[in-house]
C-alpha cells in the first residue's frame, strides 16, 4: 500500500481560478466540472487535492502524468471514485497496486485528501 495526502487553502485555489478561469479545464475533465458546477469552492479544492494525493501515491507528482490522467467522480451515496488512465494504471501497476482508495474533507478554509494505492483482493482468502 502507498498513502498520498495533500491540503489546499480554499480561498487561495478559488482566487487562481477565479484569475485563470481555465486552469479548471487543465486540472478537470467535462465529467467532473459537470459534477462540481453547481458545487462551491471548498468541494473543487477537495477534488484537486485528491488528484494530488493520487498522484503523489501513485509516486510520481505531476511528473510524467497529466491531471486528466486522474478522474475523480462521485457515486450514488457520495463517495469519491477514482478513474486512472491507462498511462496512470500503467504507473500504478509498476509499483504493485491496481486500486486507488480516496477520502475528501473541507472546512471553509481547507481542503484535504487522503488516497491509498493498494491491490486488490483476489478473491482467493486475500483482504
Amino acid at each position: 500500500m502507498f498513502p498520498g495526502i495533500d491540503l489546499v487553502e480554499v480561498e487561495r485555489f478559488a482566487r487562481l481560478c477565479e484569475r485563470q478561469p481555465a486552469v479548471l479545464t487543465k486540472l478537470f475533465t467535462a465529467a467532473e466540472l459537470a459534477e462540481l458546477e453547481p458545487r462551491g469552492w471548498e468541494s473543487k479544492a477537495a477534488r484537486f487535492a485528491g488528484k494530488e494525493a493520487v498522484l503523489k501515491a501513485l509516486g510520481t507528482g505531476i511528473c510524467g502524468l497529466d491531471w486528466h490522467d486522474v478522474e475523480i467522480r462521485t457515486n450514488e451515496a457520495g463517495e469519491p471514485l477514482v478513474r486512472l488512465s491507462d498511462r496512470a494504471a500503467l504507473v500504478a501497476a509498476r509499483r504493485g497496486g491496481d486500486t486507488v482508495r480516496l477520502s475528501l474533507t473541507h472546512t471553509q478554509a481547507l481542503a484535504g485528501a487522503m488516497a491509498i494505492l493498494a491491490r486488490q483482493s483476489s478473491g482467493k482468502g486475500e483482504e
